[in-house]
């Protein structure tokens, strides 16, 4: 992880302060100029006006130099977006009427492409200053690429639901997305921030038939075969949920789409084995956890009295009662010690990695409650999710 990671600083409104970027060395050609693909950025925004500055001027201080193209496709905006979108010098085009969901709008842009990559930003997400170099040196290094995901830290840490989904994302992507990594299988590249391949990007497009079209996409082509990374070097910063009203309406939306992908993928997922076991992995996790967190309540409720007896390699006596919690302490272990470190490296504080813990396991309780309540609408009582929230 570079060391010079940080958040960008941003107080709304266009900037022009001149180029001061540094460019990042790359491997030359044989006739030794530089391999500099051409990026465009594609940002979807719906009524953003007051995040679409911040985002588009950290587009333009990128210390990649070959950005050709920042397109704005906005989706029939009734505020400003469009207008302080071009004002920040974003190439913007709109949509005959809104579409009512991000896939379409992406849908609409990709004829208007001009790069070889394209990077997909939303309109309240802001890039560290080197993550577009970051990707593209991935993409040069292995040219087969089709798409690649980001590091994801949120922009605000201040609140319960901030601090919790800090260490969310901070474990999360640190144990659990290095893993799909190495298996290669990112299961998602998330719409916040990922790098596609444009000529693929424009053959496959985003369906609509999930309200999670990034994750339909990075199913489809890891099931096809087709090469998906993730860059833990690249970062970029969201805005994430700050009250348990978008909260709630955020992580239902990702858990509902996760079934409906589900469906969706249920026999094409397999021609891709490891990612078949890891999403149905995923499904008994969740299933696992809300079993633990049930019994540890009736665990509470119902002290038992019963003892468990070890007598190798030492003797010991252990009431059943406290199994659950001594597991929970080990998990609370776990956690803090592993987003400590990666936290250090992503120059966060100890003290909010410390507030965030506790956030972080009281928001796993409410997280496999939602997982539930979405198991039971997507599968149960079909009750299809099929209108898009926004999730801040």
């Amino acid at each position: 992880m570079r060391g010079n990671n940080r958040k960008p600083e941003h107080e709304g409104g266009c900037k022009n302060e001149g180029d001061h970027r540094v460019m990042v060395d790359y491997d030359t050609k044989e006739d030794g100029s530089m391999k500099k693909p051409t990026v465009t950025v594609l940002i979807p925004a719906y009524n953003e006006e007051k995040t679409i500055a911040d985002t588009i001027n950290s587009i333009r201080l990128q210390t990649y130099l070959n950005i050709v193209q920042i397109l704005v496709v906005d989706d029939s905006s009734t505020d400003n977006t469009e207008e302080i979108a071009r004002e920040c010098g974003a190439e913007v085009i709109r949509t005959p009427s809104n579409s009512g969901t991000k896939a379409q709008a992406q849908n609409f842009a990709l004829p208007y492409l001009k790069g070889e990559l394209t990077a997909t930003i939303d309109a309240d997400t802001i890039l560290d200053a080197e993550a577009i170099d970051t990707m593209v040196l991935r993409f040069l290094k292995e040219p087969d690429i089709a798409s690649a995901c980001s590091f994801v830290v949120p922009q605000r840490r201040k609140n319960f639901w901030e601090l919790g989904r800090t260490v969310e994302y901070i474990y999360g992507l640190f144990m659990r997305k290095k893993t799909q990594e190495y298996l290669g299988i990112p299961i998602v590249c998330s719409g916040c921030f990922s790098m596609f391949n444009t000529a693929l990007l424009q053959k496959y497009g985003f369906k609509d038939r999930t309200m999670a079209e990034d994750m339909d996409l990075t199913w489809q082509l890891l099931a096809e075969g087709k090469k998906v990374r993730f860059c833990a070097d690249t970062i970029c910063f969201p805005k994430d949920p700050n009250s348990w009203k978008t909260y709630k309406g955020q992580v239902s939306r990702w858990l509902r789409s996760f079934f409906q992908n589900l469906s969706v993928h249920k026999k094409d997922i397999w021609k891709n084995k490891k990612l078949a076991v890891f999403l149905y992995w995923y499904l008994i996790e969740g299933l696992v956890g809300v079993t633990f967190y049930a019994l540890l309540l009736w665990n509470i409720i119902f002290p038992p009295t019963q003892y468990i007896v070890v007598t190798s390699p030492v003797s010991l006596i252990i009431p059943v009662k406290a199994i659950i919690p001594l597991l929970l302490l080990s998990g609370v272990a776990v956690v803090t010690a592993s987003v400590l470190y990666q936290g250090h490296k992503l120059k966060i504080s100890k003290i909010e990695i410390l507030k965030g813990v506790p956030c972080y396991f009281a928001l796993s309780i409410v997280n496999c409650c939602l997982f539930i309540e979405a198991l039971l609408n997507e599968w149960v009582f079909k009750r299809r999710l099929e209108k898009w929230e926004k999730g801040h």
